[in-house]
């Protein structure tokens, strides 16, 4: 039996052959917008979008889309019965991953405002502006998917300019990743200095300086990297963890000297990273830290409770295994009187 999705997008031109998406209505909380609406692409999120709060002019355009499983968007002919169909109002906490056209340009002002159940959200290199507030009570974003290499320019650094609060940033280019950055959170506060009434500006946390590490629209890993030492005095072990992790994972222009401070926290905190590691099911992750010498049996002996812990039977199955393919020493099996 075909499962049927539905989409409902209201627009208009935002320039010739370029549409604006004004509101989005769907029958999933996981959704991929479509890229185009005949010879017309979809180049920008509206002010207001995805809120609670719909804020559309006049006049605009209204267009349905549906698809059977795989299948890809099919505008639905005039004749069909549009009145039944399931379709709720992607915002709130009903918006749960989305994923934009990589030829979005734009997002508008409080786009994705209270989308509290925002988990994930997937951008081209093509976004070249954001909206003030754009993602204002959307604190359960954790996930961002740039479709980018590592190289390209982007509006990555707009974006995260828009996030406080943690978030790891994937950067993918023909399906394949290419890098993982975690973005600590970091807080602002202001003090007035009287009698001038003029406001001093505080900021908390290295989450901030990691946003600025960008050289010509493109991350600077490099700088990224000078974060690190600062972060020890100031971040929790989770924050410094996913820091670590990301940077041996994906050791884009990784210099030596920041590769030894990476290994050494990591050597110091290798069980608890194991823990968390199998926590997420992460086998290959702890198949590579093992190979490479990052986790030492011990290590991999935690992993291995955590997987027993959590019923992950599979997990568990693949790290025994691993461990007497990389730890288990070979008894001898015959003697001579020269051992003795």
């Amino acid at each position: 039996m075909n499962h049927e999705t539905y989409l409902q997008i209201d627009w208009e031109y935002a320039k010739e052959n370029k549409i604006r998406v004004l509101r989005v209505y769907g029958s999933e909380p996981i959704l991929t917008l479509p890229e185009q609406l005949g010879d017309c692409t979809l180049t920008e999120i509206g002010a207001y979008c995805f809120a609670k709060s719909p804020h559309l002019p006049g006049q605009y355009h209204t267009t349905i889309w549906k698809r059977d499983q795989d299948t890809a968007w099919q505008v639905m002919a005039q004749d069909e019965d549009k009145e039944k169909l399931p379709l709720k109002e992607l915002c709130g906490s009903f918006l749960v991953e989305l994923t934009l056209p990589e030829q979005i340009e734009k997002i508008g002002n409080l786009a994705f405002y209270d989308c509290v159940e925002l988990r994930k959200l997937t951008i081209g290199k093509n976004m070249q502006q954001v909206g003030s507030d754009a993602f204002m009570n959307c604190h359960r974003l954790g996930c961002l998917v740039l479709q980018a290499g590592v190289r390209e320019e982007s509006g990555l650094r707009q974006i995260l300019a828009q996030i406080s609060w943690d978030i790891e940033v994937t950067f993918q280019k023909d399906g394949q990743m290419e890098a993982v950055l975690f973005y600590p959170e970091y807080f602002e506060s202001y003090d007035e200095i009287a009698p001038a009434h003029i406001f001093g500006r505080n900021i908390e946390g290295e989450g901030f300086r990691a946003r600025q590490s960008f050289l010509n629209g493109a991350v600077d890993f490099v700088q990224y990297d000078t974060i690190f030492p600062k972060a020890c005095a100031e971040e929790n072990d989770k924050t410094l963890q996913k820091i670590v992790t990301d940077r041996l994972l994906y050791p884009v222009d990784l210099k030596e000297v920041a590769r030894e401070r990476y290994e050494t926290y990591f050597s110091k905190r290798k069980r608890e990273i194991a823990q968390v590691l199998a926590g997420k099911r992460q086998m290959e992750q702890i198949r590579f830290f093992c190979e490479r010498k990052l986790f030492d049996e011990e290590a991999l002996g935690e992993a291995i409770t955590e997987a027993v812990r959590i019923e992950w039977t599979e997990g568990a199955a693949g790290m025994l295994s691993l461990k007497q393919e990389l730890f288990a020493t070979k008894a001898k099996e015959r003697y001579s009187f020269d051992d003795f």
